[in-house]
């Protein structure tokens, strides 16, 4: 398997600061994008917060080959053993981002979106909390293997609003989850069986606000390399507006052994809205 990635992040034409924060390492094939809140920079520190205690800890429980009583939080049965390192890592990082909030007060009501991607030789997790997503490209088609924890979001999955109506609603960005705002959180996690050619797409707002699902698969089909995508991202946000911070990550994979992946699982009880394909937006 051979794994390929890049990453971008951008202020905008709008902020003054960039409270987004990535990391795409390719050695661990983990590939983490956060989108902070909160005033006085504490936004930033949040987001740099999260995606570095992520990456450290699952750095080392990776290394350690670390068993279920060694990681933060009670192990998921139903999750793989890659799948228990990030949900944990995502749990620690939000326990580190919620008492620092409580007890600094410059930094009081900060938080932090997060989407975390970590890529195995047979499986694949997908983490996030927020509204921080996470694509897919797989065979022409594009699927969202995050749910955005947003108010909207929950009233589309209970037939109050139409996806139409969700795109324009100014209650969009209105928050239901996020790392920092209590002490526990559980992230959203999918596991899927990689295939060859699989392209993953993971970014802020910045981006789904302005680029449309299908012109993410038409510019993700396109691309030959994921720093060019990334590149051609941003410049189209940019040409929009580019009214918020943008970051994006887009991981490449090829060279699989002959496999053509297997069904996502831990779908929940919204199949429809997780898995949201080119359809839905136009």
């Amino acid at each position: 398997m051979q794994v390929k990635s890049a990453g971008i992040t951008d202020v905008g034409l709008k902020r003054k600061g960039n409270e987004d924060h990535f990391s795409a390492e390719d050695s661990l094939c983990l590939y983490i994008v956060a989108d902070g809140m909160g005033g006085h920079q504490a936004g930033e520190v949040a987001s740099r917060m999260a995606v570095e205690m992520i990456y450290k800890s699952y750095e080392k429980w990776v290394t350690a080959a670390a068993s279920a009583d060694e990681l933060f939080g009670s192990p998921d049965d139903s999750l793989s053993t890659r799948g228990n390192y990030v949900q944990s890592s995502i749990r620690l990082a939000n326990r580190i981002v919620y008492e620092t909030a409580r007890d600094v007060e410059q930094y009081h009501g900060m938080g932090t979106t997060v989407g975390v991607l970590a890529i195995h030789q047979d499986r694949i997790v997908a983490a996030n909390v927020g509204d921080s997503r996470i694509y897919m490209v797989r065979e022409g088609h594009l699927e969202s293997i995050s749910k955005d924890h947003t108010l909207v979001s929950e009233q589309v999955a209970l037939g109050m609003m139409t996806p139409e109506e969700a795109e324009s609603s100014p209650l969009r960005h209105v928050l239901t989850k996020n790392l920092g705002s209590y002490e526990t959180v559980d992230p959203e996690i999918y596991e899927i069986e990689p295939s060859n050619n699989d392209r993953f797409i993971l970014c802020s707002d910045g981006l789904t606000d302005l680029v449309s699902d299908e012109e993410i698969l038409q510019m993700t089909l396109n691309a030959d390399e994921p720093g060019p995508l990334c590149q051609k991202f941003i410049e189209t946000a940019l040409k929009r507006g580019g009214h918020d911070n943008t970051t994006v990550v887009s991981v490449f994979l090829t060279d699989m052994i002959s496999k053509k992946g297997g069904p996502i699982s831990r779908m929940g009880l919204f199949l429809a809205d997780l898995l949201r394909s080119v359809s839905r937006k136009k």
